[in-house]
C-alpha cells in the first residue's frame, strides 16, 4: 500500500507540474475597484478550468520608492516560475514587465487595459503576444450627457435654447489622462461642442479650470485626477474626495466621469469600460495561446478593444441633484445587477 501511496503521490505531483502556469502582473493595488474588477473577469474564466495553475502580482505604479524594487522581484519570479502565459494588465506592467519578453518563446504574453503611451506591446508585431484594450466608451458618455442635461418632462434646458451644448474635460497632466485627453478630442461630438481639456498639475490649476469651466461650458467630463499632488499629512483618498467635493461645489452642469473612484468621491455618475470584461477576455486569449490555436482565429483576433461598459452611480450624489437612474439612456444601456451595458463604443 505505501509504495501504491507513493505511485499515486507522485502521479498527482507530476501532473500539477505539467499544468500551464498563468502570471497575473497588475499595474495597480489589489484594493482598488478597477483592479478587482478584472480579477472578478479573471475567476469567471480560470475559476472553472482546474488545469491551470494562476498566480497574481500587484504592483503599484503609483509608489515611486518601492516600484522598482516591485518589478524586479516579479522578472525574479518569472525566471523562478517560468509561466506559461504572462497577462500584464495595464500600462505600467505591460512597458515594465511585459515588454521584456516579446517575441520569446515563452511565456505567451497577454495584456489588459490602458495602454501606455507608446502603445509597446500593441505596436510590436510579435507572435507570442496578444491582447485587448481599455478605450473609453465616448458615445455612451456623450449620450448620457445629453440625457442628463434634459430635465425629467424631456424637454431642452432653457438656458442653452438657440446654440449647441458645449462640453468640456477637466483633468490632470498623468499618463492615464493623456488616453482621456486623446480620446475626447478625437470623438465625433454629434450633439455637443467640445470646448477644450484642462489638464491641471496643481490645486491652483484645478481650481482655476473649474472657475472657468464654470463659465464656458454646459456639459463636463471629469477625467483622471489621482496625479495632483498630495498635501503634505493627507492621505489620497481624503486628497481625491476633496477634489470631487470642488468639482461639485463649482460645477452645477452635468457631469459624467471615466472612473469608480471618481464616483465613490462624490461624482454622481461614471461611464467606463466594463473591467470584468478586460479580465475574462484577457483569460480567453490566454487559453487560446495555451491550446496553440492560431493568433489569426476569426472568434478572437490577436488585438481586440473593449466592447462593453460600465455604468456606476453614486446614490447619494444622484439623489442631491434630483438625478435618477431614468434619466439614462435606456434604450442602448442593458442594464443588470453589476450595472453593464453592451455595445454603444
Amino acid at each position: 500500500m505505501l509504495s501504491a501511496f507513493v505511485v499515486l503521490a507522485s502521479s498527482l505531483l507530476w501532473k500539477g507540474a505539467r499544468r500551464p502556469a498563468v502570471l497575473v502582473v497588475h499595474s495597480q493595488s489589489e484594493g482598488i475597484p478597477w483592479t478587482q474588477g478584472i480579477d472578478a473577469g479573471f475567476d469567471a474564466v480560470f475559476g472553472v478550468r482546474k488545469e491551470v495553475r494562476l498566480q497574481r502580482i500587484y504592483l503599484n505604479a503609483h509608489d515611486t520608492q518601492r516600484v522598482a524594487d516591485q518589478v524586479n522581484r516579479a522578472h525574479g519570479f518569472i525566471a523562478r516560475w517560468r509561466p506559461d502565459a504572462l497577462i500584464t494588465v495595464d500600462d505600467f506592467a505591460q512597458l515594465a514587465v511585459g515588454t521584456r519578453y516579446v517575441d520569446q518563446v515563452s511565456p505567451q504574453v497577454v495584456y489588459s487595459g490602458i495602454e501606455d503611451a507608446g502603445r509597446s506591446l500593441a505596436t510590436r508585431a510579435a507572435s507570442n503576444v496578444s491582447g485587448i484594450v481599455e478605450r473609453t466608451p465616448w458615445a455612451v458618455v456623450e449620450r448620457t450627457l445629453l440625457r442628463l442635461a434634459r430635465p425629467p418632462d424631456g424637454s431642452a434646458r432653457q438656458a442653452n435654447s438657440g446654440r449647441p451644448l458645449r462640453v468640456a474635460m477637466i483633468n490632470d497632466g498623468g499618463a492615464a489622462s493623456d488616453e482621456e485627453a486623446r480620446g475626447f478630442a478625437l470623438h465625433p461630438w454629434a450633439h455637443a461642442v467640445p470646448v477644450g481639456v484642462w489638464r491641471c498639475q496643481t490645486l491652483a490649476e484645478w481650481r482655476t479650470a473649474l472657475h472657468e469651466i464654470a463659465h464656458r461650458a454646459d456639459l463636463v467630463v471629469v477625467g483622471d485626477y489621482r496625479a495632483i499632488p498630495v498635501p503634505e499629512g493627507t492621505n489620497a483618498p481624503i486628497w481625491t474626495k476633496q477634489l470631487a467635493t470642488q468639482a461639485l461645489d463649482a460645477l452645477p452642469q452635468p457631469m459624467v466621469a471615466l472612473s469608480y473612484y471618481a464616483v465613490r468621491d462624490g461624482i454622481p455618475m461614471g461611464v467606463l469600460p466594463s473591467p470584468m470584461e478586460q479580465g475574462a477576455v484577457a483569460a480567453r486569449y490566454a487559453l487560446r495561446a495555451l491550446s496553440g490555436s492560431s493568433a489569426g482565429s476569426p472568434l478572437l483576433p490577436q488585438y481586440s478593444v473593449t466592447s462593453e461598459f460600465a455604468l456606476v452611480v453614486n446614490p447619494e450624489s444622484m439623489a442631491q441633484r434630483r438625478l435618477a437612474i431614468g434619466a439614462v439612456d435606456a434604450y442602448y444601456a442593458r442594464l443588470s445587477s453589476r450595472m453593464l451595458g453592451s455595445g454603444g463604443r
